[in-house]
């Protein structure tokens, strides 16, 4: 790792060393400042003591990031991988590695300022966005608990007193039509209004591996409208609502990884059944292929509300957010992963409602001194209506499937409130010396209730005739987060700046299985030092060298038939540096690039759960994986991407192109299932014609290599190592148009 380390910082000095001489012979202009809001007030990027990668509007249509699920493409030090149909995002090796109920990502995610606490909700669709802020290291002392990773801050188009808008409609392979928009316009001299949305419908990527049938594809519908009141320069109100509807069946339409599941056994003597015998199947050999249900799928539909208040009251920026949200997901999956019908989960529904309020203040500056205080209110729950297994007799699609019985069914329920307090101090020490101070109080209650409260020895659940409550009532979890930074000004555009922060998970109560101790807090101590700015024109550059001590990793067992059991289970130190560079090479000719070197190791985990594959399922042992990697932890991650623009006589051309690149990774904690090293080629040619102004068509491609490699993994204990592929070659044709 320290060679590797070397290596780049040599690298790096190389190329700050020759990037002055070629600027000034180029004559490049000067960057526009990006402006952020990661402390919760707006700031220039470089003036933030915090690694932040902001990716403007532009940038993600180019890239071609549709989701929250493709930021990998442009963030560095982060991986996008999904268990099961869950999204769980991991920035610099922090991840979570289950979806219990009532389990959070330790990957925050705010969309307009509203925290999303619901897991499965972090997948969101980006049609109509402005800009979205990948905090990395831990964000306790503004953003709370589940925040160890980082933070993803997601801001949507917001109403304008001046009309405009803009519209795009895309036609690509498997039938991928694409349609977003988003107009705005006063109402009266304090009213303005924005209707903006997306909708989005394509044909499944992969075959079945017998019937040949596509998997059931992607269709997703998202609307957001505002009303924005501006009585006076010092308020405005913004109230906005939104509705969305994503179904999909990519995730969940996947193989048995290396062929091992029950599907391949001879019968179901193997699982403790009769000796059922178990018709022949063909093993995955294509990635164009899919072996599991074809009827397998997620479904998650949100609607919600919030009023965002701020008020300039003279000593500072008042800003008030109340939110209220709801969330029903449904999903269908084979945990057998083979093209023998034997075992299927479904959810139906995994409910979630929230209810939040969120308010600070934050100063002018008082001679030397500014603060931010404020105070954070959720009050809501995640629901089970019914969470089954079923083992069916095993048959082959078409055949329809009968259920031999109900392995497992839970109906359960977590309630959560929290109260949190935070802030922060500012010094401006001297001329260049600016100090910064806080820390956030939160406090966690939680109370779990279940119909299927207790196991017997041998595993079998104990079912109740209607939920009980965990026996001990009532489990509060509370934890204080400071940060600490300091900042140097080198130049009016270029910082150095060092930090020492904390950050929780929340603990868990295990509602499959009250017998199990609550889990406690995953917690973090973070050590980061950085450089960032403009140290020549033309040429942004940020790096920043990082040291985490993590304790307490909650780590989840699956099951089938039984359940998620989260437990405790490890300690970790993880170390590394990410950078990124944007150079203006000429006017019309922009290179980016960015990396991230990464070394994560367990440092104490004895009695970690080990499935073995016996290529009909798995053995179950432990091992100590005490110094391994950790999953979702590649030691290099990085990206270059080149975006060229010219006048010619017929209008303006473009063209970008977006090179992706991973080291290997695990995809599970032992690291046996492991995603192989892998490069991904994005790129996109426009004209924007001068005979129709404000339009511009679009020629694009995603994957052109037609890179196959892992978008999900899922060890279905007992039954098979799951797994599904990431999106083939895609591209198409794009019309837009802007007003």
């Amino acid at each position: 790792m320290s060679r590797k380390l070397n290596m780049a910082g040599i690298s790096l000095a190389a190329l700050m060393t020759a990037l002055p001489q070629v600027a000034v012979a180029q004559q490049a202009p000067q960057e526009q400042e990006i402006v952020v809001t990661a402390q919760r007030r707006s700031e220039r990027l470089i003036d933030v003591p915090a690694s932040i990668t902001a990716i403007s509007a532009e940038t993600l249509t180019k890239s071609g990031i549709n989701n929250t699920a493709d930021l990998a493409k442009a963030v560095p030090g982060i991986a996008m991988t999904f268990y099961g149909g869950f999204l769980q995002p991991a920035v610099r090796g922090i991840t979570s590695t289950g979806a219990n109920l009532g389990e959070n990502s330790n990957v925050a995610m705010y969309v307009d300022g509203v925290y999303q606490p619901q897991q499965i909700a972090t997948l969101i669709d980006l049609p109509d966005i402005q800009q979205v802020e990948v905090l990395k290291g831990p964000q306790g002392a503004l953003y709370g608990q589940n925040a160890t990773g980082g933070a993803i801050l997601v801001t949507s188009m917001a109403p304008s007193f001046t009309p405009h808008g803009n519209f795009s409609a895309s036609y690509g392979a498997y039938n991928d039509v694409s349609v977003r928009g988003y107009v705005t316009a006063p109402l009266s001299d304090t009213i303005a209004a924005s209707l903006s949305g997306g909708y989005q419908n394509r044909d499944g990527f992969r075959r079945h591996v017998i019937t040949n049938q596509r998997d059931k594809g992607l269709d997703s519908k998202v609307i957001r409208g505002k009303l924005l009141f501006q009585p006076s320069t010092e308020a405005k109100i913004t109230l906005t609502g939104y509705y969305s509807d994503r179904e999909d069946s990519a995730t969940y339409a996947g193989f048995a990884i290396n062929g091992n599941s029950i599907g391949y056994a001879p019968n179901l003597a193997g699982i403790g059944l009769p000796s059922i015998p178990i018709p022949a199947s063909p093993q995955i050999r294509n990635p164009s292929q899919f072996a599991t249900d074809p009827n397998v799928f997620t479904r998650i539909r949100s609607a919600g509300g919030n009023a965002r208040g701020e008020f300039d009251v003279g000593a500072g920026i008042v800003t008030s957010v109340t939110s209220y949200s709801e969330n029903k997901t449904n999903y269908r999956n084979d945990g057998d992963y083979s093209a023998v019908d034997i075992g299927t989960a479904t959810a139906n529904f995994l409910r979630s409602h929230y209810f939040i309020q969120d308010m600070n203040f934050a100063s002018r500056k008082f001679g030397s001194v500014s603060f931010l205080v404020g105070g954070f209110y959720l009050n809501g729950a995640e629901s089970f209506d019914n969470n089954n297994f079923d083992l069916l007799f095993p048959s082959v699609p078409p055949a329809p499937t009968t259920i031999l019985f109900t392995a497992s069914s839970q109906n359960a329920r977590v309630d959560k409130e929290i109260i949190a307090g935070y802030g922060e101090a500012t010094l401006q020490a001297t001329d260049r010396i600016v100090l910064t101070a806080g820390g956030r109080y939160t406090r966690e209650k939680q109370r779990a209730f279940s119909d299927r409260a207790i196991f017997t020895p041998g595993g079998t659940a104990v079912k109740v005739p209607n939920q009980v409550e965990y026996p001990g009532g009532a489990v509060v979890f509370s934890k204080f987060t400071p940060r600490i930074t300091a900042r140097y000004e080198i130049t009016p555009r270029s910082n150095v700046y060092a930090s020492w922060g904390q950050g929780f998970k929340s603990g868990i109560v295990n509602s499959t299985d009250f017998t199990i101790a609550p889990v406690k807090p995953e917690t973090i101590n973070a050590y980061e030092i950085g450089y960032k700015g403009v140290p020549i024109p033309g040429v942004r550059f940020n790096i920043a060298a990082f040291l985490y001590d993590y304790k307490n990793l909650q780590s989840v067992v699956y099951v089938p038939g039984s359940a998620y059991i989260t437990q405790n289970a490890a300690t970790a130190r993880i170390k590394g540096v990410d950078f990124d560079v944007s150079w203006s090479v000429t006017p019309s000719f922009t290179l980016t690039g960015s990396g991230s070197f990464l070394d994560g190791k367990y440092r104490n985990f004895p009695g970690a759960v080990n499935y073995t594959p016996t290529g009909t399922g798995h053995v179950v042992s432990t091992i100590d994986l005490s110094g391994q990697r950790m999953l979702r932890s590649p030691k290099f991650s990085g990206n270059i991407s080149a975006n060229y623009e010219i006048d010619t006589g017929i209008g303006r051309f473009a063209a970008f192109g977006s090179i992706f690149h991973t080291a290997s990774y695990g995809m599970e904690p032992t690291g046996r299932l492991r995603q192989n090293p892998y490069t991904t080629i994005d790129a996109e040619i426009s004209l924007s014609p001068d005979a129709l102004n404000g339009a511009r068509f679009v020629l694009w491609g995603k994957n052109l290599t037609n890179k196959a490699y892992l978008a999900s993994a899922l060890i279905a204990g007992g039954f098979s190592d799951g797994g599904s592929y990431a999106d083939p070659r895609t591209y198409g044709i794009r019309a837009e148009f802007r007003f």
